[in-house]
């Protein structure tokens, strides 16, 4: 039975992402903003909205009054009580009491000064949906974040609506549009659902990460690439969902559940096996698994005469069962793949799902392909990802030799050792052979081996229980108690160096997809000593600065036809990549569990931001000309490129992409509104 509680915190939180994405992509034809004075006209004389609006009312006194709490926002009050920061006084009373100016008469008739209520009526007069709005900086409206929406009819009915509820309501409202699929939208809105369904499951297993950064640096990993789990991608309302898996896969499998996972081995022939330059002759049982592991594999590799003319590749124990056997019929039928009974090798998923890692028998990690989808996408792995990370890799390396800071400051994975099936007629993009592969990911030794340094995934400060457990920790380290102040500080240092590093790969024509889960904080004695690059394949690129640089074309491999993000003919379309995933993805998120955790104004972060960017211009060594283009994108222009990802999901055909589809939006500027608004809180 699930937990009754951890279900309305998990559609909480599915709404919440799911109405800003709304409001962000306009969504909401003819929503309408009531302050204080306009609600008091309509109260009463509009049968419909007054019935949303006391429901809205009702419900709130009833989460009052059973003491419902957001997880971790009476812990971060204690841990933030000595505030002696900006706004530390706010801070308390933030944290203490996580209701906003719009709830905090709701017992009584008066409505409270700084109410704001966004209406929306999908039917007309008939229906009326209510829910709290806040103003922010980047996106003028966002939602409350207790995100209750209520749907009032003009008969005096009323409800709470869940958040597929709400999404039938907008699906109605935009069925006649040709970017509103039917196929899209019936699959946006069960993703919905079971996003939902799955939160709540990671929520009854959450358990205190504890002090994360003093653990060994393997366990230090594996518990903040859990805590990030628990979030997935920010902002986007059904990042979490993994459709193809019921509670018992997400109970093996996720990196929230934490249960070791046994690899499964099936032997390829070694004529069908593509590989990467980083795997030689090298067997994947030799990089992967102890002496013990080793052995028992190649046992039985001879014992069925499939030692020579084999090799052994890594599969997940779930592909292995559920998908491969039909997926590969032929090559399974004509001993082209063979099934190895032995299951060799422990390990444990990290937050992206597909990359595991293990404790103490390997410091590699294995990426491995899944026939789930996620983010919209499927999650297998192809030989031309491979292949064009590989590349990508290559010009990182080159360009970190280029720049001192880069080679002191950057750090790579290592990702060219990789092995996948060839296809029979050498058709690279055809479906089944991108469900047998595997990527053995090395870390650079001169983090792996001085034991003092934690990685740290900034995907893990955006999580929730940051504030309660990652953020105090990193100051005591840092000699700071936990403020405000503290927290700015914490922030400053990684914007600069996240800003630093990321401008100066620009230069060169480079974007990599910073979001958090890709980007790693290498981190030792509490001082951040530069950032680790994982997940190279979708390094995006503008020629001409490679080639002002001295370096060449990647040459990325890509299908014929098709639009791809990879190559951008202008450095515009390339800088709005670190917009939205740099910034809106990975420090936006950040900025909003520093805000929750210790009520710091979303002003104040973002001018921060401005002020390690600036620098960030004026020391990456770019021409007068790029300096120009980038300080035009950053700071000159009212607009901001933003990334969409409700509507491409209701645009989706039935055939399934490989990658998370997003569409590019436009939002203003959050260092033009910085500049002339002052907003108290960027989550409150």
């Amino acid at each position: 039975m699930q937990n009754n509680s951890m279900k309305r915190e998990a559609e909480r939180r599915v709404m919440e992402d799911l109405l800003n994405s709304l409001l962000a992509e306009d969504l909401l034809d003819g929503l309408r903003t009531l302050e204080s004075e306009d609600i008091a006209v309509l109260e009463g004389a509009d049968a419909a909205f007054t019935a949303a609006w006391r429901q809205l009312r009702i419900s709130l006194q009833a989460d009052e009054a059973a003491g419902k709490e957001r997880p971790g926002d009476a812990d971060a009050a204690a841990g933030a009580d000595d505030g002696t920061g900006e706004n530390a006084q706010g801070a308390k009373h933030h944290l203490a009491s996580p209701i906003p100016p719009l709830y905090a008469g709701h017992q009584s008739e008066t409505i409270p000064a700084g109410t704001l209520l966004g209406l929306w009526r999908p039917d007309g007069e008939n229906k009326a949906v209510v829910f709290g709005l806040r103003r922010s900086l980047v996106q003028e409206l966002r939602c409350e974040p207790l995100a209750l929406v209520s749907a009032g009819e003009v008969d005096g009915a009323a409800r709470l609506l869940t958040p597929p509820e709400l999404m039938r309501l907008v699906a109605i409202s935009r069925s006649s549009e040709e970017d509103v699929r039917p196929e899209g939208t019936e699959t946006f809105i069960d993703m919905l659902r079971q996003t939902a369904e799955q939160i709540a499951w990671s929520l009854e297993r959450r358990v205190p990460a504890g002090d994360p950064l003093a653990l060994p640096q393997d366990l230090s990993l594996l518990a903040l690439e859990r805590s990030a789990a628990f979030r997935d991608r920010p902002f986007h309302p059904v990042a979490k969902v993994k459709l193809g898996w019921g509670r018992d896969e997400c109970g093996l499998y996720t990196a929230e559940a934490g249960q070791p996972i046994g690899l499964r081995w099936m032997a390829v022939r070694r004529d069908r096996l593509l590989r990467g330059s980083g795997a030689g002759d090298v067997l994947p049982q030799t990089l992967l698994l102890p002496a013990g592991g080793q052995a028992e594999l190649d046992r039985e590799l001879e014992q069925r005469g499939l030692h020579v003319t084999h090799m052994a590749l890594p599969v997940h124990p779930w592909q292995m069962d559920s998908m491969l056997p039909g997926m590969l019929g032929p090559e399974l039928e004509e001993g082209v793949c063979v099934p190895l009974t032995v299951a060799a090798g422990m390990f444990y998923a990290t937050s992206s799902v597909r990359s595991l890692m293990s404790l103490g028998d390997t410091p590699r990690h294995v990426k491995l392909p899944l026939g789930i989808r996620s983010l919209g996408g499927l999650r297998y792995l192809s030989a031309i990802k491979l292949m064009n990370g590989e590349r990508a890799e290559s010009l990182l390396r080159q360009v970190r030799q280029l720049d001192p800071v880069l080679r002191d400051k950057l750090f790579l994975c290592e990702e060219g050792c990789w092995l996948a099936l060839a296809p029979q007629d050498n058709d690279l993009f055809a479906d089944q052979p991108r469900h047998l592969s595997a990527m053995i990911r090395s870390y650079p030794q001169e983090l792996a081996k001085d034991k003092g340094y934690r990685l740290v995934p900034m995907s893990a400060l955006a999580a929730p229980g940051a504030e309660t457990e990652l953020y105090p920790e990193w100051l005591r380290q840092r000699g700071r108690t936990n403020t405000a102040q503290g927290a700015i500080e914490l922030f400053r240092e990684i914007a600069e160096t996240f800003g630093e590093l990321s401008l100066r790969l620009l230069r060169f024509g480079l974007v990599p997809e910073a979001h958090g889960q890709n980007v790693v904080l290498a981190v030792k004695d509490g001082r951040l000593h530069g950032i680790l690059l994982r997940d190279h394949d979708a390094l995006r690129v503008h020629v001409p600065w490679l080639r002002e640089a001295g370096l060449d074309d990647p040459h990325y491999l890509l299908r014929p036809g098709v639009p791809n993000s990879l190559y951008h003919d202008s450095p515009q379309p390339l800088i709005a990549f670190f917009q939205m995933l740099g910034v809106q993805i990975n420090l936006f998120a950040i900025m909003d569990s520093l805000s929750r955790a210790y009520g710091l104004s979303e002003e104040r972060l973002w001018t921060e931001l401005k002020d390690a960017l600036l620098a960030a211009v004026s020391q990456a060594g770019f021409t007068e000309p790029q300096e120009s283009v980038v300080h035009a994108c950053l700071f000159g222009s009212e607009r901001w490129p933003w990334k969409q990802v409700v509507r491409p999901l209701l645009a989706q055909a039935a055939k399934v992409p490989g990658s998370m589809p997003y569409g590019k939006g436009e939002m203003r500027n959050p260092f033009f509104a910085a500049e002339r608004l002052e907003v108290p809180y960027a989550a409150h």
